[in-house]
């Protein structure tokens, strides 16, 4: 009887592996553009191997999206000014984040937009791990304020919140150039009148 071979026991990435993986993959995306990177080349590049990658992350645009995200503020959960106009405008600041980021990610958040229009995995990515989150804080924001009576109660614009304000935000990216004050136009213009004016 043959005796059974050891297991081989896969180590975990340390957090400080893992961020260096992220970072190249983000260093290469900028420097040749989504489409033109490989799996294989962001192992080559971090001495990784691609079983590696694949592990842990299934695919290029889960790899490339998860390393945009990790460039953003920690955690929103606890977005509380303790005002509708202040919540609103940190959901808006915060979600502009990796849209106003350094020039080098600006082109590539550019570039991945681009790109999602043609492939549907890199699309799924961005919104399960860039767009989902976001609205998910936007969503728990505009509860506590309806709870509280801030938000009319008849307001049909609740169900479209999340593309009022992530919208004219890609917008501006995509077409129109940076305006330090359009969060604060959409939130002072558009969305309080709209949430709370009968």
């Amino acid at each position: 009887m043959p005796l059974e071979q050891p297991r081989l026991r896969r180590s975990r990435l340390s957090a400080e592996r893992e961020r260096e993986l992220l970072d190249t993959a983000l260093r290469l995306v900028r420097e040749r553009g989504y489409d033109r990177v490989t799996i294989d080349d962001i192992a080559a590049a971090a001495r990784a191997s691609v079983a590696t990658l694949y592990r842990r992350w299934e695919s290029k645009a889960k790899l490339v999206i998860t390393a945009i995200q990790v460039t953003k503020p920690e955690s929103a959960a606890d977005i509380d000014t303790g005002s509708l106009r202040g919540d609103l405008l940190a959901v808006a600041e915060r979600a502009a984040g990796p849209i106003r980021l350094r020039e080098p990610a600006t082109a590539t958040m550019t570039g991945l937009a681009r790109d999602a229009l043609l492939d549907p995995e890199l699309m799924r990515a961005m919104r399960d791990i860039l767009v989902e989150p976001e609205v998910e804080v936007l969503r728990r924001v505009l509860a506590r304020h309806a709870e509280a009576g801030r938000i009319k109660k008849d307001a049909k614009v609740l169900d479209i919140v999340d593309r009022l304000i992530f919208g004219p935000l890609l917008f501006e990216q995509l077409f129109a150039g940076h305006d330090p004050t359009l969060a604060e136009h959409l939130v002072d213009d558009v969305l309080l009148p709209l949430l709370t004016k009968g």
